[in-house]
């Protein structure tokens, strides 16, 4: 199997090398194959091909989302290249069909490929010469990121079958339950915690942390406890891992129009975020998904008109939201404001505001549209403070719980986060209003489709849908909605079976 494992391996690092300003010469790959890992700086080496996957999968935000776009915090334009948007945005699938448009198969593949990067490097170690806390905290990272993968497959696609070693996959493989998945995602992130450095401690920016493991497990549980499996006895386990991160007293809150400043990134708000970088030119596609047409986005992605009508005004919508067009435009790398310098978001060809926490930190100097290299956060710390308060809620809340979701709420309201506030503090609060919490406080991320289905709330927010949204719905969602089709490349080179037939819970 090794002989598999440094084929597969060496060809990641090439593909990244290919891509970077780093020549490798030929006699390399005798130091770098996975079971010649001597030193430090080896172990390093092998781990980066997973970083750069990493940072490939979630760059383009709107491939990426796809299959989440019946969330009411995305919708997209009725017309243009957005077909593929549109089939999710309007709940035309469920049986099977649709399962050959573009972008779909960008998460199912993009995941698959840290999941075999990581595999051949958690083989590799196995045999690895270098220091044994080295290897230890690398491979944690590595089930730290096929956990990540797999939670994310299977929350989109259903379940999927388990390939935990570095040989290249035949096709025969058959997909396990939903709740083998998840168990195996559990027994990963569970080493993962137990070796990984505390926050803080990490050799540097945007590398995996315990905490990072912990909120990802805190996270897997709340979604076990839902839609499909629902095992309820999994929310205790949500809110005890969940409240492990907040007693690091590692993480705070940063005041709500500071967040998402391009100086405020990887701050002590971030428990995990990938990585973007100038220097190297890593661009991320955020601000050109999110931004306005007329402000040189391809606005991909924006609210739907009731997201946004029922957004809590305050401190955190004017955040969260752009509702003016700039006008300007680049000469000679220099941005060149117009008369007006703005204009009201109704007048934009969209006719929807836009997500102002996705460009604030935009760069429109690089060229033809906006780009951006601002870290973006696969976890916060209000998640974690959110995913403890709903979770307690649902097995009894305490004072704790609900002090976690007023932090939140006086954070949103412009307020110092650790000082009661009567006005916008509550006594009590249920699962319901904390999820409807987390949608306004992680509008856009990647989140509130998960939410909606575990809670099987999709129909009850897609009726509360604007007739006037531009994209008509085929009709109303169901379960059967829940997933997305596996893309059709995948099932026509393999013999995993479509869903729905292939959907299995237990």
């Amino acid at each position: 199997m090794k002989k598999h494992i440094n084929k597969f391996f060496l060809l990641a690092l090439a593909m990244f090398v290919s891509q970077s300003c780093i020549d490798l010469e030929e006699d390399m790959s005798s130091i770098l194959t996975i079971e010649n890992l001597r030193t430090e700086n080896d172990v390093v080496a092998a781990l980066t091909p997973i970083y750069r996957q990493l940072y490939e999968t979630h760059r383009n935000p709107h491939y990426l989302r796809t299959a989440t776009y019946g969330a009411d915090d995305l919708t997209t334009w009725e017309a243009g290249n957005k077909a593929p948007l549109r089939v999710f945005d309007r709940f035309d699938y469920g049986s099977g069909e649709n399962s050959d448009i573009m972008w779909l198969d960008h998460a199912w593949d993009q995941y698959w490929r840290i999941i075999y990067f990581s595999n051949s490097l958690i083989d590799g170690l196995k045999t690895a010469n270098a220091p044994v806390a080295i290897v230890k905290e690398a491979d944690a990272e590595a089930r730290f990121f096929r956990a990540l993968s797999y939670f994310n497959l299977v929350r989109t696609y259903g379940n999927v079958p388990e390939i935990l070693d570095g040989e290249a996959p035949t096709g025969k493989e058959q997909r396990a339950t939903v709740l083998q998945n998840y168990q195996q995602i559990e027994s990963d992130l569970l080493i993962a915690e137990a070796n990984l450095p505390k926050p803080g401690a990490t050799a540097s920016v945007g590398r995996v942390s315990s905490a990072a493991a912990k909120t990802l497990l805190a996270d897997l549980y709340l979604t076990w406890g839902g839609w499909p499996v629902k095992d309820a006895a999994r929310y205790p386990l949500a809110a005890k891992k969940a409240k492990e991160v907040i007693d690091l007293n590692f993480f705070k809150l940063l005041p709500i129009d500071q967040l998402w400043r391009l100086e405020n990134q990887n701050s002590r708000e971030s428990i995990f975020a990938v990585q973007f970088s100038p220097t190297e030119d890593l661009r991320s596609s955020f601000p050109t998904a999110f931004s306005f047409h007329e402000a040189r986005g391809y606005s991909d992605a924006f609210p739907e008109l009731q997201f946004f009508r029922d957004f809590p005004a305050g401190p955190r919508k004017d955040a969260t939201f752009a509702t003016e067009i700039p006008q300007r435009s680049v000469a000679s790398g220099a941005i060149v404001t117009r008369n007006p310098a703005t204009l009201p978001w109704e007048k934009s060809q969209r006719a929807h505001p836009m997500y102002k926490k996705f460009t604030l930190s935009e760069d429109i100097t690089r060229g033809d549209r906006t780009v951006g290299y601002r870290a973006v956060e696969l976890y916060r710390y209000a998640e974690a403070l959110l995913i403890f308060a709903e979770a307690q809620a649902r097995v009894g809340e305490t004072a704790a719980s609900v002090e976690a979701l007023n932090q939140v709420k006086r954070r949103a309201a412009g307020l110092p986060y650790l000082t009661p506030n009567a006005k916008v503090d509550v006594t009590t609060a249920t699962p319901k209003e904390i999820v409807a919490e987390r949608g306004w406080e992680l509008a856009g991320e990647y989140k509130r489709w998960f939410d909606l289905v575990r809670t099987e709330s999709v129909a009850e927010i897609a009726a509360k849908r604007d007739p006037k949204e531009n994209v008509d719905l085929v009709r109303m969602p169901t379960d059967a909605q829940y997933i997305a089709p596996i893309p059709f490349q995948a099932i026509s080179t393999s013999e995993l079976v479509q869903n729905p037939a292939g959907f299995k819970i237990k």
